[in-house]
């Protein structure tokens, strides 16, 4: 009887820190995408600085001056048209992952986070992380899935082992 209370105790404190974890996990990619916001911003304030340049060059044509320096003898231009195209590159990523990230459903938004995390901004988010208890649904509704399958993984690992041991143990005949 005093098992069954240990273990029944273990398994309210594994769910209920679970679910605290798991209650975390909108708030993390609600600060992770403002870090995204961020990095995106910063590099559009770079790039507009170069579109500055296009604008009174070469048409407004960022990808002409691009060219332009790429193509050019001078190493240092030449490795600057790298760096500009480098930095329309990353707008473009860093814009996908934005929209990814605000304009798309819950399931989606976490489905993505998960599959394309950027760990560099996920490091970066969790340096500056601050604890907060969000009430919202989709909160609520991820530490729930988070703490059940937290706790019902390694039961079923559990029950797993448990019946391949008694299929083991009844087909050598010892029962």
């Amino acid at each position: 009887m005093i098992r069954k209370f240990f273990v029944s105790s273990i398994d309210h404190a594994g769910f209920t820190l679970s679910f605290i974890v798991g209650v975390q996990l909108p708030e993390f990619i609600q600060q992770y995408t403002q870090m995204i916001n961020g990095k995106l911003a910063e590099a559009q304030f770079h790039l507009s600085k170069f579109q500055s340049v296009a604008n009174n060059h070469f048409n407004g044509d960022l990808q002409v001056l691009v060219e332009r320096y790429t193509n050019n003898a001078d190493p240092a231009i030449k490795q600057t048209g790298i760096v500009v195209s480098e930095l329309i590159d990353r707008i473009a990523l860093l814009s996908e992952q934005l929209s990814q990230l605000t304009e798309v459903p819950y399931m989606e938004k976490l489905y993505y986070f998960i599959v394309h995390l950027d760990l560099e901004s996920a490091q970066l988010t969790a340096q500056h992380y601050q604890l907060a208890v969000p009430l919202t649904i989709d909160a609520l509704l991820t530490g729930a899935l988070f703490a059940s399958f937290i706790i019902l993984i390694p039961r079923a690992f559990i029950a797993l082992l448990s019946a391949k041991s008694s299929k083991f143990y009844y087909q050598e005949g010892r029962h």
